[in-house]
C-alpha cells in the first residue's frame, strides 16, 4: 500500500524535474539555432526559422533526457579521493555511452529537414567526423553535469551537516540548561531547611510547620516548571511569593518586601526561576548579615523592546573586591543561564547602589509567552 500511494507523487516529482531539465536545455538549444539561422539566411533569405529549430533543440533535448542517468551515476560513483579510478571506469564508458545516440539523433534531425551533407554520405562515412566535430562538446557536457550533480551533493550534505551540528548544540545547550536549574533546587532547599532547624531548636513549632508548608509548595511549583526553561513572568513571581513567606517567617519584622511590578510585564517570557537566587542574594547579604530591619525591592518595567528586571536591596552593599571572589552558586548559575539562553541579547549588572545597597539588573529581550499574547 505504501509504494502505491507514493507512486504518483514519486512519477510527478519525476516529471516537473524532467521539465525543468527540457526549459534548461532549451536555452543553449535556441542560441544554437538563432546562430544557424542567421549563418543560413547569409546564403538563402528563404531559410525557415523552423528548420534551424528542429535541428537544434532535439539534440540538445537530449541531454535534458540523459541527465537524471548522469546525475544518478555520479551518487553512486563519486570522484573522490580514493574512489577516482574505480569511478573512472564507469564514467568514461558512460559518457561515449552517451555520446553515440546524441550523434545518430543529430544525424536523423538533419536527415528529416534534407541537410544536404547529410542525405548524401552514408552513416559509416559521417560517424567518425562527427565525433571529432561533437566528441569533446559531448565529453564537456558530461563532466558540466557530472560537477553540478556534485556541487548540489557536497551542498546537500553541507546543510545536512550543519543541521545535525545544530541539533546537537541545541541539546546540548538544553542539558547545560537542565544541570544549571537543577542546582538550584537543592541551593535554596538546604538553606530553607536550615532556616527551619533553627526555628525548631527555638521550639517554635508553628514557625516550622508555615515553613515545612511553603517547602511543600515550592516543591510542586518547582516540578511544574521542569521541563520549561522559559515560563511568564507572572509564574515566576507566584513561585517567588512563596519563597519569600517563607523569608518572611524566617526574619519577621526584620524583612520588608516592596514590589513595583509594571501589569504589562506580567505575560513576558523569563527564564524559570530567575528571580529567586537574585532575591536570595539580597537577603543573603543585605539583611541576614545585620541585626537590623532591611528592605528588598523588586522592579519590572518595559522599555521599548525590552523587559528590566531589578532586584534592590539597602544593606551594606558589596565588597571592592568581591568580583574577584567568585559570584556564589546564585549569581553565577543566573549568568550562565542567561548566557546559554539569550547570548549577546541580554544585560545582567550587580553594582553598588549611590544610597547604599546592592542593585540586580536584568535587561531581556521583551517577549511575550503564546498563552498570554493578546488576541488580534
Amino acid at each position: 500500500m505504501e509504494v502505491s500511494a507514493s507512486a504518483p507523487h514519486t512519477l510527478l516529482r519525476r516529471a516537473r524535474q524532467l521539465g525543468l531539465f527540457l526549459l534548461a536545455y532549451s536555452v543553449p538549444g535556441l542560441l544554437a539555432a538563432s546562430q544557424a539561422y542567421y549563418y543560413a539566411q547569409a546564403k538563402d533569405p528563404t531559410y525557415p526559422f523552423s528548420r534551424t529549430l528542429l535541428m537544434n533543440l532535439p539534440p540538445w533535448w537530449y541531454w535534458a533526457l540523459a541527465t537524471p542517468v548522469v546525475l544518478a551515476l555520479g551518487q553512486r560513483f563519486r570522484l573522490e579521493r580514493g574512489t577516482v579510478r574505480h569511478s573512472l571506469r564507469v564514467h568514461v564508458p558512460a559518457a561515449i555511452g552517451l555520446m553515440l545516440p546524441h550523434l545518430l539523433l543529430l544525424v536523423t534531425v538533419n536527415r528529416i529537414t534534407g541537410e544536404k551533407w547529410f542525405v548524401e554520405n552514408s552513416l559509416g562515412f559521417m560517424l567518425p567526423l562527427l565525433v571529432s566535430k561533437y566528441g569533446i562538446t559531448d565529453v564537456l557536457i558530461y563532466g558540466g553535469i557530472l560537477a553540478v550533480g556534485t556541487a548540489l551533493e557536497y551542498h546537500r550534505r553541507y546543510l545536512e551537516g550543519a543541521l545535525t551540528q545544530s541539533q546537537l548544540e541545541t541539546r546540548l545547550a538544553h542539558a547545560q540548561l537542565d544541570s544549571l536549574r537543577a542546582q538550584l533546587h537543592p541551593h535554596f532547599l538546604f538553606n530553607t531547611l536550615n532556616a527551619i532547624s533553627v526555628l525548631v531548636r527555638k521550639q517554635d513549632t508553628a514557625g516550622s510547620i508555615r515553613m515545612l508548608t511553603g517547602v511543600s509548595e515550592l516543591l510542586r511549583m518547582a516540578l511544574h516548571t521542569t521541563n520549561r526553561q522559559q515560563v511568564p513572568l507572572h509564574e515566576d513571581l507566584d513561585f517567588l511569593e512563596r519563597y519569600l513567606d517563607i523569608e518572611q517567617t524566617r526574619f519577621q519584622d526584620r524583612l520588608q518586601v516592596v514590589r513595583t511590578i509594571d501589569p504589562a510585564t506580567l505575560g513576558a517570557l523569563v527564564p524559570s526561576l530567575i528571580l529567586q537566587p537574585l532575591v536570595e542574594n539580597a537577603i543573603k547579604h543585605g539583611i541576614a548579615t545585620r541585626s537590623g530591619a532591611g528592605r528588598v525591592e523588586l522592579r519590572t518595567s518595559r522599555e521599548a523592546d525590552r523587559l528590566v528586571l531589578e532586584v534592590l536591596d539597602d544593606g551594606p552593599g558589596l565588597a571592592p573586591d568581591w568580583d574577584s571572589r567568585g559570584d556564589g552558586i546564585g549569581v553565577a548559575n543566573v549568568r550562565a543561564r542567561l548566557h546559554q539562553l539569550h547570548g549577546s541579547r541580554h544585560v545582567f549588572t550587580l553594582e553598588n547602589r549611590d544610597g547604599g545597597g546592592v542593585c540586580a539588573r536584568l535587561e531581556l529581550p521583551f517577549q511575550l509567552a503564546t498563552s498570554e499574547a493578546p488576541a488580534p
